[in-house]
């Protein structure tokens, strides 16, 4: 079947690029000091600024008409409007970049503004483009233009790194990777689309209504969620400096890669089935039965996979980060809690989204912001260890979730599959429970073994929890494109 060949190669996708975001991990480590690995989770978090902020509200309008736009032929005139307000974007990015770090030259100054500028609307194309591929089915081409941006970002990266031995010259290689990526995909397009609709003139991406009621709505919301998922890190280096911002932040990296596979899966194989699911006028029961499959087939998904990053923690710090990291074990498992919440926050999210009601998203991570930062700011003022700074993101990513599930219940009345959702839950709290009575790794042998071991088991029990599970079958019956 159609599906079954698109999950393969997106698998393949998915897991090539993350053994290559996993060997960056440990190539950067090995390259940069934990303060300098500080600086570029600075220069991370602008880019992310701009990203969730001032890109993803309009990446969300797109994702939600993109379908209709190819119906009708007009998907890629409406992308000419786009490039303006990404330049834009970008050139703001690079004015906070230069205000939030401290370079010690002029030439510094230019280079990261310029690296910023790069990164930023490299990064929205290569957003924009490569998962409208996949949206529209064409899957092969999506994944081949992740990969090969992927590959080229760690090649430049080591590159660079290794010639200038600072943040900005790692941050630099990664920019140029995902230029490279949204150059291909471009390419792609143009591939697939004749020329005579590249040639004519663009059409308006938004109007003032789409600004106005979703758009300003859902940039308030995802400001609130980039506190939570990375503004956060400009208290903890005021308060535990850059080599302690370092170590904090490779371990949630690490969780954060490994979450990143799952979701990117779930976002490239079954979005696009969602989406045009409900991109057409359906009624209101239709509705709640797409955003309960799609639900009912992630959330034991990401609950097992919680518990197997906490499960797995000691052994992927052993192999994937350079020794001089080997205190940030701890991070990961408040990692993999904070990615919890924040992937099924996402998921649920999605109602909002189809209601148009992106207003109903600024509570959910007004609170959670809130609770962060108070409980940061308390610990940096009472002088309180880092770790309790990672609480304070555990409590604040639960308060998130908790308010998430009530507001969008509100907007889109979800039925939860109790047996499965409750048997994952109870099956993450056993494999978290277990984590101090695993024995150690001495070698990356050992580790690698324990990874595989683990990995086998909680892949059996995912396959068990998805085994005829009626909301899958239901999701996965939808044609992606008319033509």
């Amino acid at each position: 079947m159609t599906f079954k060949r698109d999950l393969l190669v997106i698998s393949f996708g998915r897991i090539a690029t993350t053994v290559i975001a996993l060997v960056s991990i440990r190539a950067v480590t090995s390259f940069l000091t934990p303060e300098k690995y500080g600086e570029l989770a600075i220069l991370i978090t602008v880019q992310m600024f701009c990203g969730l902020i001032l890109i993803n509200p309009v990446g969300q309008h797109i994702s939600l008409h993109i379908h209709v736009w190819w119906d009708d032929g007009t998907l890629i005139r409406r992308l000419k409007s786009y490039s303006g307000y990404i330049i834009l974007v970008s050139a703001l990015g690079a004015f906070v970049a230069l205000g939030v770090t401290n370079p010690a030259s002029t030439m510094g100054a230019i280079s990261i503004m310029v690296v910023v500028f790069v990164m930023v609307a490299a990064s929205t194309w290569n957003s924009t483009f490569i998962p409208a591929l996949n949206m529209l089915g064409f899957r092969a081409s999506s994944v081949s233009c992740s990969v090969v941006s992927s590959i080229a970002a760690l090649i430049a990266s080591i590159l660079f790194v290794t010639l200038w031995g600072s943040a900005i010259a790692w941050f630099a290689g990664q920019a140029l990777g995902m230029l490279v990526g949204a150059v291909s995909a471009r390419y792609y397009f143009k591939f697939r689309i004749s020329s005579p609709i590249y040639s004519q003139s663009r059409l308006p991406l938004l109007d003032k209504k789409t600004v106005l009621a979703y758009c300003l709505p859902l940039s308030l919301a995802t400001g609130l969620m980039w506190i939570q998922l990375s503004g956060y890190r400009f208290a903890i280096e005021h308060y535990w400096g850059l080599a302690q911002l370092g170590f904090f932040v490779v371990g949630l990296q690490l969780a954060g890669q490994i979450w990143a596979l799952a979701e990117s899966l779930a976002m490239q194989f079954l979005y696009p089935f969602f989406f045009r699911r409900v991109s057409e006028k359906s009624n209101n029961t239709e509705v709640e039965l797409a955003v309960s499959d799609l639900l009912n087939t992630l959330v034991p998904v990401y609950l097992l996979l919680a518990g197997l990053t906490i499960l797995a923690a000691p052994y992927l710090l052993k192999i994937l980060v350079a020794p001089e990291y080997s205190n940030a074990w701890g991070f990961i498992v408040m990692g993999a809690v904070v990615e919890l919440c924040r992937a099924l926050g996402n998921v649920l999210s999605n109602a909002a989204h189809i209601k148009r009601k992106t207003t109903s998203l600024a509570l959910p991570y007004a609170t959670g912001a809130t609770v962060i930062l108070l409980f940061i700011v308390s610990a940096g003022e009472l002088k309180a260890d880092i770790s309790y700074a990672g609480l304070a993101l555990i409590s604040g990513a639960v308060t998130m979730l908790t308010a998430m599930s009530i507001n969008m219940y509100k907007q889109v009345r979800f039925k939860l599959d109790s047996l499965r959702c409750s048997s994952a839950l109870v099956l993450m709290i056993g494999m978290a429970s277990l984590v101090m009575y695993l024995p150690p790794a001495t070698d990356w042998l050992m580790a690698i073994c324990y990874l595989f071991i683990l990995s086998t088991l909680v892949a059996v029990i995912l396959f068990l929890m998805l085994w005829n599970n009626p909301a899958t079958v239901r999701l996965l019956n939808v044609q992606l494109r008319n033509s």
